[in-house]
Order: C-alpha cells, then structure tokens, then sequence
C-alpha cells in the first residue's frame, strides 16, 4: 500500500507526524501555543500529504526512473515551505521568506540561523531544527544510494573510473535493473538503523558528560548530520567537556566517511578503514590545518613572558582547540572547540578562520551528509597531480595501474576537475548576486562558500559577525536558500536533469523496444 503514495506526499505526512514531537516537548514545558503550533501544522502538513496522495501519480517500479532527479529535486523545493509553517507562526518576526530560509537551512544540512540567538526562539522551534537537520541528512543518504549511486553522481562517478567502468557500462546490471522501491528497501533496511543506533548513543554519550537532555539529543543529531545546529546560544562548546568533543570528533569522521554504510553501497570497493583514500585524506588535511594553525600561535606565544607550566598547559589546548574545530569544518559540521578561543589568549593572535572555509570547501565523503567538493574528488585530482609530477622527471616512466589508480588518475581526474569547475562557476553566480544585493565582496565570498559547502555556521566565524544569516536580507536570504540546494543535490545532478539525452536514453527504453539497454541514461 504504502508505494503507491508519491514519495513527495509521503515525506510531507512523515514530516507531519514527527511535528507532533516538539508538539509533545512544548506541551510538557507549559508552552502551550507552541504546542499548538506544532500541532496544527502537523495537522495542515498532514491534510496536504493526502490531498497529493491522491492527486500525483506515484513513482514506482521502473514505470518512470527518468522521473527521480525531478522527484529528488522536488523534495529540497517542497519539504522546507511545510516545515517552515511552525516557524512562521510562532515566530512571525522573522518573516516567510526568513522562516523558510531556517527550514532549507536545516534539511540541507547547512545549519546557520536566522536568530541571532538560539534563545530568541521557543526551546521547541530548537528542537525542531535539530530534528529536520537530521532528517535532512538521512534523506540526503538515501537519495546517494538510491538515486545518485545508480546514475553515478555524488562522487560515485569517481568511483566508477576508480573500477574501470567505462562510460556507456552499467555500474551493476543486478542493481541497475532494480525497481525504485527494492532500492529503497534495501537502503533503509542498511542506513536507517545505523543512523537511528549512532544518533541514540552519542546523544547518550553527551548527556553523560554534562549535556541538557534537549541540548544532548539535538547536538547528537547534528553531529550524525554534520548539519551543525545547536540549540542554545554557547553552541555546541557550551559545557566546555573534552570527553564531548573527543566522541564527537570520532563520530563526525564516521559521518563523513562511507564506511559506515558500505553495506549498501552500490559501487565502488569497500576497503578498511586505514586504507580508505577519503578517511585518509580527511585525517591528513586536518592534521595539517591544525599544525598550522598551532605553530602560528606557538611563534606568537614565544613573545610572551609565561610560566613554562601554564604555557605547555595552555598549548596542549590550543593544539586540540585547533585539530576540533579542524574536523568540524572539514566535515563541514561547523561546530567550535571550548579550546578555540583559549589559543587568542595563548599567544594574543587571531586564528585565520579562513583555512577553515578551505577545509569546509574540501568536503567530506562521497554518499555522506557532509557537503563540498568531496574528498574523493580531491584525492582524484591529488593523484593525477603526483602523477604529472613523476612525468615531468621521468617522462618515460611507467605508473603502476593497481588497484584502479589509472582509471582514478585519467577518467576520475578529468571528472573532479569538471566538477569543480562547475563549482566555482555557482560560485561566482552566487557572490555576483550577493553583492548585487549590496552586500560587501568578503561577505558575499564567505556566506557563498558556507552555503555551497552546507556548512552554515562558517559564515558566523568566519565573517566575524555574531548575528550570522539574520541580519541580511529576504533577497539574499533566497541567494544563499538556492545555493544551499544546489549545493546539496550537486550541480551535476541539475545538469544531468536538464541534458536532452537524459530523456532520449531511458533505461527502460530496451524493455520496451526489444533493443540493448546497457547505455547509461546519463
């Protein structure tokens, strides 16, 4: 029964339903027109979910697969304008377009605030943040495998040149001819569970070290996410607890890795976790961010006459200040150490926030929550570099081709470097529009890199502007809303929705005329 109910109406009345739980939290703080804002609009999202349910044909089966980019881009359109009902009628002052611009922030899993506080907003619009951060990041992990992997998108295309796979090559005729609800059964069967145990036990975790329950389960839930949102207004570095920060940092490098749901991956080899390009990589620009980040402040602080006990003692906290805030931005959470502030004191300088935005460009893993480049595009790209290198002193030399390093250094580089391109090409569209908007070229950069990447947060610090996305504009609200978006769904993925040859060259196409249908339809 349940797939013939579109999968927009579906994730409307799932949306609904879980409303009913800040609805449920306000009632039992005594805030009770919060409750009824919840509650209403549970009940308004719920009657729409069932008007759709009847009105828009169901995708199902193979019936219409050209039909699940528009579905996959429909959802990031429509979800937030429900999910921001709540917002908008409890907090009036922040306007549609400022509520909405809160919704798509959150479900992208880019986090920032149209708040300047956390506290200007009812503990349950908090609560509700948190929450659609982390249904945002579940959906976006399953769209990677059921969507994006099959059509190789979303870093699979690296992937598939990793493998050998040529162009017009299925990925996997077994996977390739699956219908859409065997996909998504076997997706959720593999995903859902390992998000829901991870989210259950870090928000344990958090809790057991000093955290609110609200403020352990909703940092939880962003940590799994990497959408950064914090209910309360000391962020997620308020308790000051390095245990916290020690099992955060852990978990923020599983969720921005693949390996936890390689069980469901539809291509590429599943390695350890010590041979894994992208965690390698991940854990080596971190380490060299942080050391110079800890060396600029160790030089300042030779200039200033302390004790040798507090000067280790203080640079033991500016060294994991550093390699914290590090991790965070490179899995694009964006969440701050207690420690990161403490280094201005060690040596009196100001950290250069901007090799955190290079870090939150990087991105994080193929198939995860975290945005960006990707890093296995960026190991692409790192290798074909290596590999030019070698030729330019042995040009006679031979590369070894193990292990797919030749598809990965010809097909894989020229791919990354396609991408990125197109990149910084919605790059520049964003900040050309900002700053037609009137905003200065610095912040019009950064907010434009924080919201392509997802990592909201990085415009507050990094811009050195406490208010954040609040005090701009409805204009610049929707700018940087769009960017979100595309930067969530990638812009290979809009391009392939709008080449002709994705609706010429249907995968069903064979089934229906007795021809080959080995091509792939994008």
């Amino acid at each position: 029964m349940i797939n013939r109910v579109p999968v927009v109406a579906l994730l409307i009345g799932i949306m609904s339903i879980i409303m009913l739980v800040p609805s449920i939290q306000a009632a039992s703080d005594g805030d009770w027109k919060s409750a009824r804002g919840f509650l209403y609009s549970a009940m308004f999202g719920f009657f729409i979910a069932l008007s759709l349910g009847v009105l828009i044909r169901p995708l199902r089966g193979r019936e219409a697969p050209e039909r699940e980019l528009q579905v996959l881009l429909g959802v990031w359109l429509v979800l937030p304008f429900f999910a921001a009902l709540p917002v908008y009628l409890l907090t009036p002052s922040v306007g549609p377009v400022g509520a909405w611009f809160e919704m798509v922030a959150a479900l992208t899993t880019t986090g920032g605030s149209v708040y300047v506080k956390a506290s200007d907003a009812p503990a349950a619009i908090q609560l509700w943040r948190g929450m659609a951060g982390w249904m945002g990041g579940l959906l976006t992990l399953l769209a990677a495998y059921i969507i994006l992997s099959p059509r190789r998108l979303g870093g699979y295309e690296i992937l598939a040149a990793a493998d050998g796979l040529v162009q017009n090559r299925p990925i996997d005729l077994r996977v390739a001819s699956a219908d859409f609800e065997s996909r998504t059964d076997r997706a959720l069967r593999t995903i859902l569970p390992i998000y829901l145990g991870l989210t259950f036990v870090l928000a344990i975790c958090f809790s057991t070290f000093g955290k609110p329950g609200m403020a352990a389960a909703v940092h939880a839930m962003s940590i799994v996410s990497t959408s950064g949102i914090s209910p309360v207004d000391e962020g997620f570095h308020g308790t000051g607890s390095i245990w916290a920060e020690m099992v955060a940092l852990i978990c923020m490098i599983l969720a921005a890795s693949r390996l936890l749901y390689s069980p469901a991956t539809q291509l590429g080899r599943t390695v350890s976790w010590y041979r894994d390009p992208e965690i390698r990589l991940l854990i080596g620009l971190s380490l060299v961010a942080a050391a110079a980040l800890f060396l600029r402040h160790w030089i300042g602080a030779l200039t200033i006459d302390q004790g040798a006990t507090a000067a280790v003692i203080e640079g033991l906290r500016a060294a994991w200040g550093a390699l914290f805030t590090a991790v965070s931005f490179a899995t694009t959470t964006g969440f701050e150490s207690f420690a990161w502030e403490s280094s201005r004191g060690w040596s009196g300088l100001s950290n250069p926030s901007l090799i955190l935005l290079a870090l939150c460009t990087i991105g994080g893993g193929a198939a995860t929550t975290a945005g960006g480049i990707k890093l296995i595009r960026a190991h692409a790209l790192m290798r074909h570099g290596i590999r030019e290198l070698e030729r330019i002193a042995s040009p006679n030399s031979v590369a070894n081709a193990t292990s797919g390093s030749r598809g990965l250094r010809r097909e894989g580089a020229i791919i990354a470097w396609s991408f990125m391109m197109l990149f910084f090409l919605a790059l520049l569209a964003a900040i050309l529009c900002l700053t037609w908007t009137g905003m200065s070229f610095t912040d019009a950069l950064i907010a434009s890199s924080a919201a392509l990447s997802n990592t909201g947060p990085a415009f507050a610090m990094i811009a050195e502007r406490p208010s954040g996305f609040a005090f701009l504009g409805a204009v610049q609200h929707i700018v940087l809303a769009v960017a979100m978006i595309l930067g969530r769904i990638e812009t290979l993925a809009v391009i392939a929705l709008f080449n002709a040859d994705y609706w010429r060259r249907r995968p069903d196409r064979g089934k229906r005329t007795g021809k080959s249908s080995r091509k792939n339809p994008l």
